[in-house]
């Protein structure tokens, strides 16, 4: 993976209980091994989260990453990108906000949304189709 670092949206996430140690946790892998970081936000881990013996794999992946918070800046920045773009996930808006802030590419299953709220920000943000 590049330099830049990774950001996780939930796509990744729900991928990694189906699949622990393939493309999601590759990237993750390689990212750190490179010296960039893997972010997982923390309003991500909330979607997805419910405490399942199934979602070990998950438990080990947060392991790897650094925690972005959900503060009260990054919701307004995701609440003014939302009106932006005229959608309406604030979860996928709290990833770009991330991604733009950390410059990081963002691992995704969704880049259709999630391609649409950088376009609305204005800035190219790369994503990553697992």
């Amino acid at each position: 993976m590049s330099a830049r670092g990774l950001i996780l949206d939930t796509g990744a996430l729900i991928h990694v209980e189906g699949n622990p140690r393939g493309r999601v946790y590759g990237a993750c892998r390689d990212a750190l091994e490179a010296g960039a970081p893997a972010l997982l936000p923390t309003v991500v881990l909330a979607q997805v989260w419910r405490a399942s013996p199934r979602q070990a794999p998950v438990a080990m992946l947060r392991r790897m990453c650094r925690s972005v918070p959900f503060s009260e800046d990054v919701a307004e920045a995701a609440g003014r990108l939302l009106a932006l773009a005229g959608t309406a996930d604030v979860v996928d808006a709290a990833v770009v906000i991330g991604a733009i802030s950390h410059g990081c590419a963002v691992l995704t299953s969704d880049p259709g949304d999630l391609g649409k709220l950088a376009d609305a920000a204005g800035v190219h943000v790369p994503l990553v189709v697992i």
